[in-house]
């Protein structure tokens, strides 16, 4: 009887795997469970285990092949098929069982073997597809079907337990699994607050921290415009407005209301349209993600001293904005201990549009003309 081989499920989110070595030859009989092939995945080496004893007869796939999981890698001709494995109709090779029952097994546990418990029937991949899922979302879910396997019905089952996202979280889940499909980095630096803090006593209205983040970030952009342009493709799509976004928490959801032309806006009257565009994201729930090519949040609102906030998909950075703290500074001028209050700002970026000189260059910009406000 042919047996077949097969590609298995090793973590929740390996789709495939790279082969790397065969540790038996065609024409080699084998015992049940022995490592037959050696494969890469994202975390490492693993090796796939002969699912019966039988002979091997040939390799389906080669050193550097990519297959998916379920495909198979080998066959047996073994004189009963295993648990599990439903005998095959009597058609060429090409012709493949359903249920894979091939073996995994990690090198560094001991040798002990782990059974496939992730395959996928085409009924749960179109539930699956339905509601936007991925095979790493069905971690946790205790399959009812052979060998552990997560059936339509638990499927089903699981998702029925739950509540529905509101159309709001929803968007924001999308949004972010786009953002996340970037190469994102972040840096940070501290940042003096105490002529900040000084300055905003001069001018009407008194702007928040948020506000003269926004207004340095515009300026700072002004003079270095890499990160105000959009990747489409291999192109840059430059701006026609340096236009940023301000993180507005409102119930579940955080909305992102558009500040036209920051950086031809002085501090007072940027603070009255920020002041207006939250107000009204609150009450009304209106915002416009718009033309922004960057956000300013301030996180240390909550009290968080640092944190790595994404930026939406159309943006290339996110400034974000830490509690102020008040801690010892070393005056050299009087050899003596005093006090000052700083932030720390983070700056997450695109890093396919620049790399991280160009960011902390940035960064050190914004920082600068925060702890010169006078320049703003």
């Amino acid at each position: 009887m042919r047996i077949p081989v097969r590609l298995p499920q090793f973590g929740e989110s390996a789709a495939e795997a790279t082969i790397m070595a065969w540790l038996v030859e065609p024409g080699t009989t084998v015992a049940a469970e022995q490592d037959l092939v050696e494969v890469q995945t994202e975390k490492s080496v693993l090796t796939v285990a002969a699912p019966t004893a039988g002979l091997l007869l040939e390799h389906c796939v080669q050193p550097g092949a990519e297959p998916a999981v379920g495909d198979v890698l080998a066959w047996l001709e073994a004189e009963e098929a295993p648990a599990g494995e439903p005998a095959p109709p009597a058609a060429p090779a090409s012709s493949l069982p359903a249920a894979p029952a091939a073996l995994a097994r990690h090198p560094d546990e001991g040798g002990r073997p782990a059974l496939n418990s992730r395959f996928l029937s085409p009924r749960v991949r179109l539930l699956m597809g339905e509601h936007g899922l991925q095979p790493a979302d069905l971690a946790g879910i205790a399959g009812t079907g052979e060998q552990g396997r997560v059936t339509a019905d638990d499927l089903a089952k699981y998702l029925s337990s739950g509540s529905q996202l509101s159309p709001q979280r929803q968007a924001i889940a999308t949004g972010m699994r786009r953002s996340w499909a970037r190469p994102l980095a972040t840096a940070a630096r501290l940042v003096r607050f105490d002529p900040l803090l000084a300055h905003r006593r001069t001018v009407a209205g008194r702007p928040s921290a948020t506000v003269y983040a926004l207004r340095a970030l515009s300026l700072a952009l002004r003079e270095d415009d890499r990160f105000t342009c959009r990747l489409v493709g291999t192109r840059l799509i430059p701006c026609r407005s340096l236009d940023l976004a301000v993180a507005v928490e409102v119930g579940d959801a955080v909305l992102t209301p558009v500040i036209k032309a920051v950086d031809t806006l002085d501090l007072g009257a940027l603070s009255s349209l920020v002041d207006t565009a939250v107000a009204r994201a609150r009450t009304r729930g209106l915002a416009d993600g718009g033309d922004a090519v960057g956000a300013v949040t301030n996180y240390g609102t909550f009290g968080l001293t640092w944190a790595t906030p994404i930026p939406q998909p159309g943006h290339a950075t996110i400034l974000g904005v830490g509690a102020v703290q008040t801690v010892p500074d070393w005056n050299p001028a009087t050899h003596s201990w005093d006090r000052t209050r700083q932030a720390e700002l983070t700056l997450t970026f695109d890093h396919r549009i620049a790399d991280g000189g160009a960011a902390a260059r940035l960064l050190l910009h914004v920082a600068e003309l925060m702890e010169h406000p006078q320049r703003l």
